[in-house]
């Protein structure tokens, strides 16, 4: 009998030290990791684009000059129909001693640009935009380019073709005149 007092007695005290403990879990805050900025969804923000492209003047009358080139152009993208920026690049004229009054075949533009899509880019993956460049060509002068063309890609990373008018004045020797025109064919990337 006493052999099961004491096993009463020992399963008494075990059952109390079980029920005595209450097992609860303990969570901590878990930190949200932010996601990390991707940079082509914003709306807004910095906006680059690089272009290299060529043409020539279209003048009666006169001898053409060709022109090949390359621009790089940091802005502000405001929204998708309009992104201001300026810029600065190099120009070569390959045939330009029967034409330019200058010793050397390289001028370096300094622009103000502004482009914009023409259509929403949201639905879209190829998208029309406007683009007008104005600035200065040193050694030469002013020029005017306004353009039409074609972005492909993601909102902010964008292959673009382009054709483009442009107007400038060049060193023309005397009864030539400065005033010039042609067309141009550009393709860039934009981001």
């Amino acid at each position: 009998m006493t052999h099961k007092v004491l096993s009463l007695f020992a399963l008494a005290f075990f059952s109390l030290s079980l029920s005595a403990q209450t097992v609860r879990e303990v969570r901590m805050p878990e930190e949200v990791p932010s996601p990390p900025l991707n940079i082509a969804e914003k709306e807004t923000g910095v906006w680059c684009a690089v272009e290299v492209g060529g043409g020539a003047t279209l003048m009666e009358n006169r001898k053409n000059v060709a022109i090949v080139g390359a621009t790089a152009v940091v802005g502000y993208r405001f929204n998708q129909y309009l992104k201001i920026g300026a810029g600065l690049g190099a120009v070569y004229y390959p045939n330009s001693e029967n034409a330019r009054r200058k010793d050397g075949h390289l001028g370096m533009p300094l622009f103000v640009q502004a482009r914009g899509n023409i259509l929403s880019d949201e639905t879209r993956r190829f998208v029309p935009f406007w683009n007008v460049t104005i600035g200065s060509c040193l050694p030469d002068g002013a020029f005017f380019t306004p353009g039409l063309g074609l972005r492909f890609g993601e909102k902010r990373s964008a292959f673009t073709l382009s054709v483009h008018y442009t107007a400038r004045t060049l060193k023309s020797y005397p009864g030539v005149g400065d005033s010039w025109s042609g067309a141009l064919l550009k393709l860039g990337y934009e981001f």
